[in-house]
């Protein structure tokens, strides 16, 4: 788990919580899982996402680089 911070998003803007307006988030790295893929024993395959956790309310705010 890492310490929250701010994030600046690519357009320069600082990311606020779409709940509480918050603007300290934790960042995490998560797979993307598929049904095709967990089928075929693949899920190692699968994209990963950029998942940002506001620390005051818990909400995940995803985003796919």
């Amino acid at each position: 788990m890492s310490e929250p911070q701010e994030v600046i998003l690519l357009n320069g803007q600082t990311l606020a919580c779409d709940s509480c307006g918050n603007s300290t988030f934790e960042q995490h790295r998560w797979k993307l899982q598929t049904t095709g893929m967990t089928f075929m024993n693949l899920d190692w395959a699968n994209r990963d996402a950029t998942c940002f956790v506001c620390a005051t309310c818990r909400r995940i705010h995803w985003f796919h680089l």
